[in-house]
């Protein structure tokens, strides 16, 4: 009888637990939710969309505001489509290191062994300091994010840059370039022998399930994407001119869903999707040849949240675009989130959200 007792005192008290730490999380999410809607009103956003991970598990996920203003399109994190921006970079960058795992990508070998045809330079490059941005080839020039035209293969899209000269000696210093990926995805085709987009398509987007990510290119119908948005001088919303982003998929290129974006860094979570050493390469920072950490290592950039613990991720600007993409390993927190909005700012919500959630 004694044992029976305490085997229904045991029960009680782990119900307790559970009906106690569900009380928690409750407050928690509304708490979140109460975060996002100032920064919504605060950052004059026409919507955000917030995925949150916790061990995992999928805890938070929703949409606040519009994909479309005037049509009033509500925000479904599972399947609205924002432009992700430099958060391609981190996404492409697995490609890169399958390729490595599969021997056919030295990332210390010079860059010709891979594109024999590009231009040479006065120095020789690695696709390690490409994708680390050391590689000394430029960044944006005068008014290129506004690209329209339509490239169908990233061998054309290299006629943007591939006759200017590097800005300085390789792995000298640190100069972000989205341009270097467009040359780093011409390495991913050439190595695996298949189409960047084919090769992103089967390596990465089918083997994690991220059934609601692409390349944005002008094919691409009757899929629920945002318009996107720029503020005028009124700060009143307005729509963005088109671009197309197709010269560079890699490195800016990609639209994805948050829900999407969160699944593929929980693949990055443990050993299964790329091996641990992969795992180290790509989110390890890497060093200028002074020995200054750039606080970047392989796609993936170094930030630490208010108790300065490290978070690992990106961030993403695109015409109508801002994502924010980061994962705490302490606290085994992934939050991802999006607006459809130039230049958008979160402010400080991605690190209240993961300090609200670090338990």
């Amino acid at each position: 009888m004694r044992e029976l007792l305490s085997i229904n005192l045991f029960f009680i008290f782990l119900i307790f637990l559970n009906c106690t730490s569900s009380r928690q999380l409750n407050d928690k999410i509304l708490k979140a939710d109460s975060l996002i809607l100032s920064t919504l009103n605060l950052k004059n956003l026409p919507g955000i969309s917030v995925t949150i991970l916790k061990d995992g598990i999928n805890i938070y996920s929703k949409g606040f505001g519009y994909a479309d203003i005037e049509k009033k399109t509500k925000i479904i994190p599972s399947e609205t489509r924002f432009r992700i921006g430099s958060v391609s970079k981190t996404i492409a960058s697995s490609a890169l290191m399958k390729l490595v795992e599969e021997k056919k990508v030295n990332l210390d070998s010079s860059i010709y062994n891979y594109v024999p045809d590009y231009p040479k330079k006065r120095w020789e490059f690695t696709s390690r300091q490409i994708a680390g941005h050391l590689s000394g080839i430029r960044g944006y020039r005068d008014n290129e994010m506004m690209i329209d035209k339509n490239f169908t293969n990233v061998s054309d899209a290299l006629e943007i840059f591939k006759l200017d000269t590097l800005m300085h000696e390789p792995n000298s210093k640190y100069l972000y370039s989205t341009h270097a990926w467009t040359l780093l995805s011409l390495v991913i085709e050439n190595a695996s022998g298949k189409k960047f987009l084919n090769y992103m398509q089967t390596n990465v987007f089918d083997l994690i399930d991220m059934k609601n990510t692409h390349a944005e290119d002008i094919n691409l119908n009757d899929i629920k994407k945002v318009t996107y948005y720029k503020l005028d001088s009124n700060n009143n919303f307005v729509i963005e001119p088109y671009v197309n982003n197709s010269w560079k998929w890699a490195g800016g290129g990609f639209i994805s869903t948050t829900e999407d974006v969160a699944k593929f860094f929980l693949a990055h979570t443990d050993y299964d999707y790329l091996t641990k050493e992969s795992i180290v390469q790509l989110m390890t920072p890497q060093k200028n040849i002074s020995g200054e950490s750039t606080n970047y290592g392989i796609g993936w950039r170094t930030e630490h949240d208010y108790d300065n613990n490290t978070l690992l991720g990106h961030t993403g600007g695109s015409i109508g675009g801002t994502t924010y993409a980061f994962m705490a390993p302490h606290s085994n927190s992934i939050i991802v989130m999006t607006t459809n909005l130039s230049n958008g700012s979160f402010g400080e919500l991605p690190k209240d959200l993961f300090q609200l959630f670090d338990f």
